[in-house]
């Protein structure tokens, strides 16, 4: 087989693994974690209390982050998937960084908001 024949082959190799290279320190504990968060937001989507629908809503306006938050607190959903959305934002920040300790720190946190050990 010719170098040329090869050469895309190659090419594809090294891209399909470049992510794996530029993966932080924690990159895959970040992964695991939101999709916890995911699983855990639907659940409660699915399977949690129900409001009325607000006169806003009626008129085709867009619900914003406060609103639906404040409406899920009133519901007694409380704030922890929140909570674990704003640590899981500074654990990838801190990835990007390759700042371990903080990374790990602030998944421990999202963890513990949403009931993970």
């Amino acid at each position: 087989m010719s170098l040329k024949a090869v050469a895309p082959f190659v090419v594809a190799l090294l891209l399909g693994s470049a992510p794996a290279v530029l993966a932080g320190p924690c990159t895959q504990d970040i992964v695991s974690t939101q999709e916890a968060l995911d699983r855990l937001i639907a659940d409660l989507a699915a399977n949690g209390p129900t409001a009325p629908e607000s006169e806003d809503a009626t008129l085709s306006h867009e619900p914003t982050p406060g609103g639906l938050a404040q409406t899920e607190a009133e519901l007694g959903e409380g704030v922890a998937p929140e909570q674990a959305q704003a640590e899981l934002d500074k654990a990838r920040a801190a990835d990007e960084r390759e700042d371990s300790d903080a990374c790990h720190q602030a998944l421990a946190k999202a963890r513990d908001a949403i009931g993970l050990e």
